[in-house]
């Protein structure tokens, strides 16, 4: 009789992740993400910030490395309770809008790295705790996982999708576009299980948007589905959503408030 420990999980999201047919983000798709929220500090100020940072244990901890900072919600939150953040993103935007924020909240414990998830780490300095906040939607997970056990000394904190879709089932259902979805936080769990860490698993369910949300217009709301799927849309699959924009006109809620899952484990 098989066991969990004869799954290879590594395989199954590598298939997963295959399916979802998802076109990887590059640093400048979030270069021009930067550019949008210079002016804005809704991501520093939303509840998904307050219930990440009071799940966390600081207790003796004296550095903290965010991976995937983005604009810094995490990093500058966390900076005034330890003595070193060091904040890794593949977008130099995303890590210069961080460094304009640390200027202007008068934050200087924050040091910018700029590597991707497949990079090369063997120069990032070990921290005591490890942070991942929405930004382990990977090509390869278990390499992921290893990267983040191997530079943390305490702990790591790491939010993962619960659902399969960052949108609303109705546009996706609407286009056609309801299909196999993106693998969630299951296979980390099950992933660190097998390699002996008892993963406290908890959630938070909120807004958690970059932006303000306004009132979207229709090339908006168009713009937000593909940043969403992850691939281009094809002209019928537009003409769709235009008829659900006007059919739907300001009942839109592309992105609801989500759910993320709070994974949190000692090393």
């Amino acid at each position: 009789m098989k066991t969990i420990n004869d799954i290879n999980f590594d395989e199954l999201y590598k298939n997963h992740i295959q399916l979802a047919t998802r076109e990887p983000k590059q640093p400048a798709d979030w270069d021009k993400k930067a550019e949008k929220m210079q002016t804005s500090q809704f991501d520093l100020k939303n509840d998904y910030v307050k219930d990440f940072l009071a799940r966390m244990d600081l207790d003796g901890v004296e550095s903290v490395l965010d991976v995937g900072c983005g604009g810094g919600a995490i990093a500058l939150s966390v900076a005034p309770y330890v003595s070193q953040v060091h904040a890794l993103d593949y977008s130099q935007g995303m890590l210069d809008l961080l460094q304009k924020r640390a200027g202007v909240f008068g934050i200087d414990n924050v040091s910018p790295i700029l590597r991707a998830w497949d990079d090369d780490w063997s120069d990032i300095p070990e921290c005591d705790v490890c942070v991942s906040s929405r930004s382990s939607m990977v090509n390869d997970l278990q390499s992921s996982l290893n990267k983040l056990n191997s530079k943390a000394k305490k702990a790591v904190y790491m939010t993962m999708t619960v659902d399969k879709d960052f949108i609303h089932r109705d546009v996706l259902k609407f286009i056609g576009r309801d299909g196999v979805g993106f693998p969630n936080y299951i296979y980390a769990v099950n992933m660190l299980y097998q390699q002996g860490y008892r993963v406290s698993v908890d959630f938070i369910e909120n807004s958690c948007g970059l932006i303000e949300p306004t009132d979207i217009t229709e090339q908006d709301f168009i713009r937000s589905v593909k940043w969403s799927i992850g691939s281009d849309l094809s002209d019928v699959e537009i003409r769709k959503l235009q008829d659900f924009y006007h059919q739907n006109k300001g009942e839109i809620d592309v992105r609801p408030s989500k759910a993320w899952a709070y994974l949190s484990w000692k090393k």
